[in-house]
């Protein structure tokens, strides 16, 4: 008899996912509010290198996006399931507005390190509290397709966000440019406001800190797809990091950008198919991820051809996608009144082992070659997949 895993209902087409009242809003928001993060992202960059004449200007601002992140994410999570959700979105939208408008009126490093910063925390308890509303109000057939256009957008948004927020910083100055992301976050507000009103439940009591890392560890599927996860954003940026040292002219932008393209296409074509939904997939995906990181490191060793290593590149990038399963399964499992603090706990182990695992492999391409590192983020993958094997657990835990 097969399990409630291998009879999930197959994803239908994106057309039901924007006649849905509460998934369509929350794909156009998404949509809107990344593409306008970019563009404010690209200012903020060259703003504070302009200012500084130094790399450490936009490095400050990369670095200023994490902390806050992480508290939100670790000592702050047991808020995000406390007031109404559609009040958290619109308010964290108004929120993010008012942030950006500082370093607007004033475009100087220091304000825009500190919005930055803040603006940081207000994207994590946003997307924590996004996937909430979806584990909620959206239903299970729909939710693969919705994480998957989300992943997308946020994808089309970096590549078309950090091209347009540049060349409008350089045309007409950083003051433009945030203004986009301004209107951007107004925008986002607007459309989350038309939300439907939640279902009338009364919220409990705030949770302490560690609620979340206690039910992700209690269940033994979420606790295997969480494993899965940090050892997929544990070499989440090295192709990125990578590019440069392999190749060179003409072909750095290709092998710089074909990750994410990748990634990109995948998300868009698995979201609609029932495979990525079940944890078996997500598991063969994770491997498949593994496999990709082993081909780049062999064609690295044997110094392959640019577009070879590009493609081995856009591998790594769609295999990657598979998270947006991880996503749909946590929302399928995890309790729905916790959900925003289960999410919340992800986005922290996230932050705290992408940061860390690009530093270690960064070292190790330093030390001993970008195959190496590709060699050991692979094997280090595997290793976690034969390791965690969620898809053995039973989904149901006492």
């Amino acid at each position: 008899m097969p399990g409630a895993d291998e009879r999930l209902t197959p994803p239908p087409g994106y057309r039901a996912l924007f006649r849905h009242p509460v998934a369509a809003r929350l794909v156009i928001a998404r949509g809107v509010s990344e593409l306008g993060d970019f563009v404010g992202l690209a200012a903020l960059l060259l703003l504070a290198y302009d200012q500084t004449r130094s790399v450490l200007g936009p490095a400050a601002v990369y670095a200023a996006r994490t902390l806050p992140a992480l508290l939100v994410a670790t000592v702050f999570s047991g808020w995000l399931d406390v007031p109404a959700r559609r009040t958290m979105l619109v308010g964290l939208s108004l929120a993010g507005a008012a942030l950006i408008a500082v370093p607007t009126a004033v475009p100087r490093p220091l304000p825009a390190i500190v919005a930055a910063g803040l603006l940081g925390a207000v994207r994590a308890a946003y997307s924590s509290v996004n996937v909430a509303i979806a584990a909620e109000a959206v239903d299970g057939p729909l939710r693969l397709p919705l994480f998957g256009l989300s992943a997308f957008a946020n994808q089309l948004g970096q590549v078309t966000g950090l091209l347009a927020g540049a060349s409008v910083t350089v045309a007409l100055g950083p003051r433009a440019a945030l203004l986009v992301d301004l209107v951007s976050f107004l925008l986002a507000a607007v459309v989350l406001a038309g939300l439907p009103a939640g279902r009338g439940e009364r919220r409990k009591a705030r949770p302490p800190a560690t609620a979340g890392v206690r039910i992700i560890a209690g269940h033994p599927v979420l606790r295997g797809v969480a494993l899965l996860t940090l050892g997929t954003v544990l070499s989440g940026a090295l192709p990125e990091t990578l590019a440069p040292d392999l190749a060179g002219g003409g072909w750095r932008p290709v092998v710089l950008a074909a990750s994410a393209l990748g990634g990109a296409v995948f998300v868009l074509v698995a979201a609609r198919r029932a495979w990525l939904a079940r944890v078996a997939g997500q598991v063969a995906a994770a491997a498949a991820l593994g496999g990709a990181l082993l081909l780049a490191g062999l064609l690295a060793a044997i110094q392959a051809p640019a577009w070879a290593l590009a493609g081995a590149n856009a591998l790594i990038g769609a295999g990657g996608g598979w998270l947006i399963g991880a996503q749909a399964t946590f929302a399928r499992l995890a309790p729905r009144e916790r959900m925003g603090q289960v999410e919340a706990t992800i986005v922290a182990g996230n932050i705290v082992v992408s940061g860390c695992g690009i530093f270690l492999l960064g070292s190790t391409a330093e030390l001993f070659g970008p195959a190496t590192a590709y060699l050991v983020a692979g094997a280090l993958l595997l290793g976690v997949v034969l390791f965690a094997r969620p898809d053995r657990q039973p989904e149901s835990t006492s």
